[in-house]
């Protein structure tokens, strides 16, 4: 495809993965980074990249001129919400066609998580932004266990979830939807949600951990504020740890904001069914056992 697409948080997990899968794919990339060193690193790699920051406004539209398709994502952090809208008023600015933002599974007006209040401001202006759009809701990323592999490598997967169930996904399907949406049509106005093949609770998890990792993990239920503790004792700053525990002791515990819904839009969307729990653990046993 000769449009040029753009993608911000090209170093972080899922616009990293993006930016690969459409370069797979044959599409003109655009990488949107912070940093010259990161630009200069790119630009080595035969990548198209710009330096712009999502607090910069100005710097971010003249970044998408010329782009016909732009990936907007936004790192976790308290400037989120702004960072978010700043993206979606360059979009306009640049005459961008078709924007797509990575929003989350359980974006809410009123979530106690930071980052799910931030994603629903951004989708409302996504919505009204007069562009073409498309708004990905993907449930909670199996990246999210590494953290836990200390306790893991001891057997046992702490957690604060109760019986609450998650699709839990691979960043890996997120990202090959997020290129499948952004390098075809017929995507406007949609807004896929993106769940790995199970509902899983944490005795699931750790059951799916165990499978493949071919060694007994056990669930560890942990009170919401011990859960927390933890978080910042491995050096989580306090308002992540907070609005982790939030998540997972509150939204994820009770099944609020939509967390345990099921959808089939990675298989509908990439023709490939998402990758389970088990053969993500497997996948990465060197991460979680070290």
């Amino acid at each position: 495809m000769s449009e040029i697409v753009a993608v911000t948080g090209v170093t972080g997990d899922v616009g990293g993965k993006t930016m690969d899968e459409l370069r797979r794919e044959g599409a003109s990339v655009r990488a949107i980074v912070r940093r010259p060193e990161q630009v200069a690193a790119l630009r080595a790699q035969g990548i198209d990249a710009r330096r712009a920051d999502l607090d910069d406004e100005d710097a971010l539209t003249a970044a998408l001129d010329g782009v016909d398709r732009f990936f907007l994502v936004t790192p976790v952090s308290p400037q989120q919400a702004a960072q978010g809208a700043a993206g979606v008023r360059a979009a306009q600015r640049a005459g961008v066609g078709r924007i797509v933002h990575l929003s989350g599974g359980d974006a809410a007006e009123h979530s106690p998580m930071p980052w799910a209040s931030a994603a629903w401001r951004t989708d409302r202006l996504v919505r009204d932004s007069g562009l073409a759009w498309t708004i990905l809701h993907p449930s909670s990323f199996m990246t999210n266990v590494t953290p836990s592999a200390p306790a893991i490598r001891r057997g046992w997967f702490p957690h604060t979830t109760g019986r609450g169930v998650i699709g839990w996904i691979d960043t890996e399907d997120i990202a090959r939807s997020a290129a499948r949406v952004l390098t075809s049509d017929g995507h406007d106005g949609t807004e896929p949600v993106l769940t790995g093949p199970d509902l899983l609770d944490a005795r699931g998890v750790a059951a799916a951990l165990a499978a493949g990792l071919g060694r007994p993990v056990r669930a560890l239920h942990l009170p919401s504020r011990v859960y927390a503790g933890v978080l910042r004792r491995s050096g989580v700053p306090a308002w992540l740890a907070e609005g982790l525990r939030q998540q997972f002791g509150r939204v994820v515990r009770r099944g609020l904001d939509g967390v345990d819904v099921m959808s089939d839009d990675v298989l509908r969307i990439t023709g490939t069914a998402p990758r389970s729990l088990t053969d993500w653990a497997r996948a990465h046993r060197d991460d979680l056992l070290g």
